[in-house]
């Protein structure tokens, strides 16, 4: 599920709605994470690494937060706690602020535990956790005037980012691997502005071309990850205040940026003295063992990927290819660390596993009036696969709370599909000669030189 932004520099970066509601008691800003260069930044740019030594960059908080909770029921209600200045900027679609529910019917599964689900895939508008990072990165783009964006995913975030900027009528250029052409179906927004470019070819390809393209055509190439952490704080926050007794908070992960983010939001929560680092919970990873590099370079106890480590190729018969990332490598360190302070785990599941009871899983949320959709996602299905395994090897005892995010796909009953605006073979495609023809069309065609 890796995602990179890139966006048009704009020469209109002043503040909409200067009279819009902002922050009084609490300042957020931008901070280089190395600690012998401590470089800072506010809210009104857009920033990828520090300009200074090239570090990446975390958000920090300054002042007394008021514990003000928002009139409203999306993510938004905790904008005192998110990284953007005005609420006349907001764009919001609904999403986030996702109910919590029991599902007793799974305890004896996990011996005798008790699960619950945060609906994330039914509350959202195009039916993936992914929707809460556009919300707050389109957000963003709007109050500072971007235009123009960029950005290359598996699927969800790029259809998220796509839906989110066709509701602001933004110009947008979607990359995503060939293979994953059946998770492009209609019920996000697209106008025919907003460009879908599949790229037949190797998906560690995919990301060198999108940059290419970007800088051929005069395009700022940006990746705000401290931008998309915090915007998976905001599951800490909803976690926090729905269901405060929590011991282990679990995910299926392809590299990992939204448990990073979970553990960031609750670590927020601690430096403003909301409440205890002892109460964050656990942090349990799940991947796909076909896409589980990073499962197993924690548990061997390995210090960092490299390239060298992920797959090179992407199958046509993989299992699960959203979970095929590239991110792995720049997000290890990081899962590493928040697993080792929440003393957390991660681990892998086969197909064989995850159908017999993912399936069975399926069924369960059916009964709950739940649908989920399977044949254009699985993550939800690792997920409590996984949580199967680990209480078979005694993980959880009786009266555990157990928090999963309900990954995979929700909230979309389509049948047809998207038309790509183009299909590309990035080693003889022109970037140059692919931006005219997308702006000289604005129709399906398709280009391999």
């Amino acid at each position: 599920m890796i995602f990179h932004i890139i966006l048009l520099n704009s020469k209109n970066k002043t503040m909409s709605n200067k009279n819009a509601s902002k922050k009084d008691d609490l300042e957020i800003y931008q901070s280089c994470k190395n600690i012998e260069c401590n470089e800072k930044y506010n809210l009104d740019e857009m920033v990828m690494l520090c300009k200074k030594c090239g570090s990446q960059l975390e958000y920090k908080f300054k002042g007394n937060y008021s514990r003000k909770i928002k009139d409203r029921t999306d993510l938004w209600k905790n904008f005192e706690l998110i990284p953007l200045q005005n609420t006349n900027n907001i764009i919001s679609l609904g999403v986030g602020g996702s109910k919590i529910i029991s599902l007793e019917e799974v305890s004896n599964e996990i011996n005798g535990a008790n699960i619950f689900l945060m609906c994330d895939m039914m509350q959202n508008p195009t039916g993936t956790f992914k929707d809460r990072e556009a919300s707050i990165i389109l957000s963003r783009c709007k109050e500072l005037g971007l235009d123009n964006l960029v950005f290359y995913s598996t699927a969800n975030t790029g259809r998220a980012y796509t839906h989110f900027a066709a509701h602001l009528g933004l110009t947008t250029y979607m990359f995503m691997p060939m293979q994953c052409a059946f998770k492009n179906t209609d019920r996000i927004k697209k106008n025919k502005n907003n460009f879908i470019i599949y790229v037949d070819d190797r998906y560690s390809d995919i990301a060198p071309f999108t940059k290419l393209f970007a800088k051929k055509n005069n395009l700022t190439s940006i990746a705000p990850m401290h931008d998309r952490i915090e915007s998976y704080a905001t599951v800490a926050y909803e976690q926090f205040q729905q269901l405060p007794n929590c011991d282990y908070f679990v995910q299926t992960i392809a590299s990992g940026m939204g448990p990073i983010g979970f553990f960031k939001g609750h670590t927020n929560l601690v430096e403003l003295k909301i409440q205890e680092r002892s109460n964050i919970p656990k942090l349990i990873c799940i991947q796909s063992e076909e896409s589980g590099i990073m499962a197993k370079a924690y548990n061997e106890g390995w210090e960092k990927l490299s390239k060298e480590d992920l797959p090179v190729n992407f199958s046509k018969n993989m299992f699960e290819p959203t979970l095929n990332s590239t991110n792995p490598v720049n997000n290890y360190p990081d899962l590493k660390n928040v697993l080792n302070q929440s003393k957390g785990t991660i681990t892998s599941v086969d197909p064989i596993l995850t159908m017999k009871h993912g399936m069975e899983f399926v069924q369960i949320l059916k009964r709950r009036g739940i649908v989920v959709r399977p044949e254009l996602e699985k993550s939800l299905l690792i997920e409590y696969a996984g949580i199967v395994k680990l209480a078979k090897s005694g993980k959880f005892k009786k009266g555990d709370n157990i928090l999963m995010l309900a990954c995979g796909r929700g909230n979309d009953n389509s049948e047809s599909y998207l038309e790509p605006n183009a299909i590309i073979n990035v080693g003889s495609q022109d970037p140059e000669k692919l931006f005219v023809e997308l702006h000289k069309t604005k129709s399906s065609f398709q280009m391999t030189s």
